[in-house]
């Protein structure tokens, strides 16, 4: 199983399961993580306690045994040479007494102690071995303190030989002892830092094991929230959403959501329910339309539809029907009376109007032919005036025209005027042009005399010359010019004036015109007025007229149109299906 599976809880398992078993299922994963923290934590706890229990009930305990077994050791070879040394009988006594018995005894009860902690080891029997040589010596040396004499001082007779045989046998073996022993608290120290240290490691492994698990627990508890979550608030918010469509008229639902759950029976239900409800809903629609159309022969289309509480619409529905079509019957016989009225009183009306329209038709075209000639001489009358207008309005552009070409004559004289200064102007100009010649001929002249000294002012008066040239041909061609100019408005002047002799032809004859057009006006309004006199007067004959034919025609057409009524509400009351 991966990591992501058990930090995850499985979607599709939960769509299987009902809501109960959704969260049975959840937290039960989460008892399980929770167990598995707490033996964890057990662990922990039992190796740190475990450790520190061998730490103390152990190595604490061999540690104080081979240091009592050292110190009874070393006390026993104090004792042995205390002994020799002292000169006092009952000293030595208690002092042989104290490592031959006391002394012996206390190390073989601190092997045997150290035994049951340490085990059988090879410094355990290197210990045992230790404490037997030292119990042959003192047995030995017991021998010899028995076996001795003492001297007057209060030493030994055979000192010697006991100082020999502690020097030689004892010593050696207490130093091995304490070799042995020391060897031992190097050891037990060694594997007590071996168990300490394995102790907090496993004690450390443990706790990040645990605080692993807790992380684990932590996440999938996290994601089992968002998971059972999104379980249950989907399908909720499919079905709030359904509602809601509901709510709004819309009874086509479809819930998406599909499960194993009681939110999918609940969903399937909503569905078959609004489905019904949609069916219930189609069946009235239909059943209003062939209301509408006219049929009432029929109430709903599928009464099976309707069952518990849409009962009563079902009967409702029939009820009204049948209502409908007692009247429609009603009005069927109510519809045909009237249309045989209708008929008798269509036929009189229409005689009627016949008459009126005959008498209505002669006076009409009467009318229509005064009419005409009133028309007519209206609008010659109007055509008169607008004739009359029209000859004013060119009376008053042909006299614009006559100022216009006095203007212009005017402007042709001062044009003329304009081109006699510019001749006179061009005749100073030709003159000067010609003295400037003269005078670059002299210079010329002057130039020649004055030899190579005058070669410069000599082109000088070349130029002159030349420029002076140039100025007499500007002149001549300008002289050309306005020669030409004053010949265009002489010829221009000819026939300004010969337009001005016309235009005021034109207005003498335009006003004549328009008196004849304003009396000929004045005639065709006065006999307008009488024609429409005349027009009045068969007006009104015709208005009278009119009226009793209006009167006639509205009451032909009145029964007329009550009788296509009536056809038309038998026609529509035919139509519809009754029972």
């Amino acid at each position: 199983m991966s990591i992501k599976e058990l930090v995850k809880l499985n979607n599709e398992k939960l769509l299987e399961l009902s809501v109960g078993k959704k969260f049975a299922y959840t937290f039960k994963r989460i008892y399980i993580y929770l167990a598995l923290s707490l033996c964890l934590l057990i662990v922990s706890i039992v190796v740190g306690i475990s450790g520190y229990h061998k730490l103390y009930n152990n190595y604490y305990n061999q540690n104080t045994y081979q240091g009592l077994l050292r110190i009874h050791n070393q006390n026993l070879g104090k004792s042995a040479w205390w002994a020799l040394a002292t000169r006092v009988s009952e000293t030595r006594q208690e002092e042989i007494q104290e490592f031959s018995v006391t002394m012996l005894n206390n190390m073989k009860e601190d092997l045997t102690n150290l035994r049951k902690y340490r085990g059988e080891t090879e410094l355990v029997k290197s210990l045992d071995q230790n404490i037997k040589n030292i119990e042959s010596t003192t047995k030995k040396l017991v021998q010899m303190y028995a076996e001795s004499e003492e001297l007057a001082d209060g030493s030994l007779s055979n000192g010697n030989e006991i100082y020999a045989v502690m020097n030689n046998e004892l010593r050696p073996e207490i130093a091995l002892t304490v070799d042995n022993t020391r060897q031992m608290t190097t050891n037990v120290t060694n594997e007590v830092t071996a168990s300490y240290d394995l102790t907090i490691v496993l004690m450390v492994v443990m706790v990040v094991v645990s605080v692993l698990m807790t992380l684990l627990l932590v996440i999938f508890m996290r994601n089992a929230q968002v998971t059972l979550t999104q379980c249950v608030v989907e399908p909720v918010e499919e079905v709030a959403k359904a509602a809601e469509q509901m709510a709004r008229g819309d009874l086509d639902i479809s819930i998406a959501y599909h499960g194993k759950d009681e939110f999918d029976v609940l969903a399937r239900d909503l569905e078959n329910s609004t489905r019904a409800s949609m069916n219930i809903v189609n069946d009235i629609s239909d059943s209003l339309n062939e209301i509408s159309e006219g049929d009432f022969s029929v109430g709903t289309l599928t009464p099976n539809l309707y069952h518990g509480h849409f009962g009563p619409i079902s009967e409702s529905m029939n009820t009204i029907t049948d209502k409908l079509s007692s009247t429609m019957n009603d009005v069927k016989a109510a519809s045909a009376r009237v249309s045989e009225g209708a008929d008798n009183m269509s036929k009189g009306a229409n005689e009627l109007a016949e008459g009126a329209t005959d008498q209505a038709a002669a006076v009409e075209e009467l009318t229509a032919s005064v009419s005409t000639v009133t028309e007519q001489t209206e609008n010659m009358a109007k055509n008169c005036e607008r004739g009359v207008q029209m000859s004013i309005e060119a009376q008053k552009v042909a006299k614009d025209g006559a100022e216009k070409m006095d203007q212009v004559t005017e402007a042709m004289h001062r044009i003329t005027n304009a081109s006699k200064e510019i001749q006179e102007v061009a005749n100073t100009i030709e003159a000067i042009s010609s003295q400037t010649k003269l005078l670059a001929l002299n210079a010329s002249i002057e130039a020649a005399r004055a030899g190579d000294a005058g070669k410069g002012f000599a082109v000088v008066a070349q130029e002159i010359g030349q420029l002076a040239q140039q100025s007499n041909e500007a002149v001549q061609h300008t002289h050309s010019l306005v020669n030409s100019a004053l010949e265009e408005i002489n010829n221009g002047n000819a026939i300004v004036e010969e337009t001005q002799s016309t235009l005021h032809a034109i207005g003498d004859s335009v006003n004549e015109l328009a008196e004849m057009m304003k009396s000929s006006g004045d005639m065709a309004q006065h006999q307008a007025s009488n024609m429409r006199e005349i027009n009045q007067g068969i007006e009104q004959i015709s208005e009278v007229i009119q009226n009793n034919s209006a009167t006639a025609q509205e009451s032909s057409a009145v029964s007329n149109e009550l009788s296509e009524q009536s056809d038309q509400l038998h026609n529509l009351m035919s139509q519809f299906r009754v029972k």
